[in-house]
């Protein structure tokens, strides 16, 4: 798989870029059509559950477009070898990156938060690339995956550190490092109960702990791709801060809830973009109570 990957990015690179992103449409058609029935129906039901539409078949519209848009990620990433040095920079316009360059000038560090929304690879890749001290926090891959997946992460500059590594991120954040964690989804024993569209569902403690234990930003960043400037839009935001008393797990649950709450709105006015195919509430005591309901597919035959 390793080589075939590798062949295969350099036939993408060698390709005009139409022909490129044709192939891309292709491989995300592909990736909808060979989706396993259940993994659809549950990105439906989620849509329905969320209230992001009350439409089933507006609901699957969602999952598809959100599904569909991976095949354009993937040729992103194989054309890093292309893109590297200075060639991304006609892919993406930034919008106040002045976050960022105030946390960078201020040499404290900070916590950069992320989503599953838009190419998050690419985001990190155009971060690291644009000389932020970018310190990615990725879950370790199967095998030849996470080979290739933090080959092409180094083509574009990034130092990557897996989710085990909390003395690392805590140490690099101490020197003036950006720590970037991608905290909206489910993580198992290991989160924290907080409300998410307005159900208690576990959720990363990450950006909450560390911004608190150093005091520094949580800088939300996204990135999206525009259709109408067939750009990526890389967005900064104004920053949170941890709250910070004597009561650890209290202030974790404030700084988490804020969070979560920004999150919800992003997704609600950027649906198509995220991570539905991701058992979000799998956790939580009311999906297992039933109140989660994965309905047919509207189009299924």
């Amino acid at each position: 798989m390793y080589r075939f990957m590798k062949l295969f990015s350099a036939l993408i690179c060698a390709l005009p870029e139409k022909v490129q992103y044709a192939i891309g449409t292709f491989l995300g058609e592909l990736c909808w059509i060979f989706l396993p029935p259940k993994r659809r129906r549950l990105a439906i039901g989620q849509i329905l559950f969320c209230n992001i539409t009350s439409d089933p078949k507006e609901a699957r519209r969602i999952a598809k477009k959100s599904t569909t848009r991976f095949g354009r990620m993937i040729i992103d990433v194989l054309r890093y070898p292309e893109i590297k040095d200075g060639r991304y920079k006609d892919m993406f316009e930034w919008v106040d990156r002045k976050y960022l360059d105030d946390a960078m000038e201020d040499g404290k560090g900070a916590v950069l938060m992320a989503i599953h929304s838009g190419n998050w690879e690419l985001l990190g890749g155009i971060l690291a690339s644009e000389g932020y001290p970018l310190i990615s926090v990725a879950m370790k891959q199967n095998g030849d995956s996470d080979k290739l997946i933090n080959e092409y992460r180094q083509i574009m500059h990034q130092h990557v550190t897996y989710k085990t590594g909390v003395r690392e991120m805590i140490k690099e954040l101490m020197n003036g490092s950006m720590i970037g964690l991608i905290m909206d989804q489910d993580p198992g024993d290991k989160g924290q109960l907080v409300p998410f569209f307005g159900y208690e569902t576990l959720t990363a403690v990450g950006p909450a702990v560390m911004g608190r234990m150093k005091d520094v930003p949580i800088i939300p960043v996204t990135i999206r791709f525009d259709e109408f400037k067939g750009k990526h839009i890389l967005t900064a935001y104004t920053p949170f801060y941890a709250e910070h008393t004597e009561d650890k797990r209290r202030d974790t649950a404030v700084t988490l809830t804020k969070l979560n709450e920004w999150i919800e709105d992003y997704i609600r006015r950027y649906p198509e973009d995220w991570f539905w195919l991701h058992n979000r509430w799998k956790w939580t005591r009311r999906y297992y109570a039933g109140k989660i309901e994965v309905p047919p597919d509207p189009m299924a035959k």
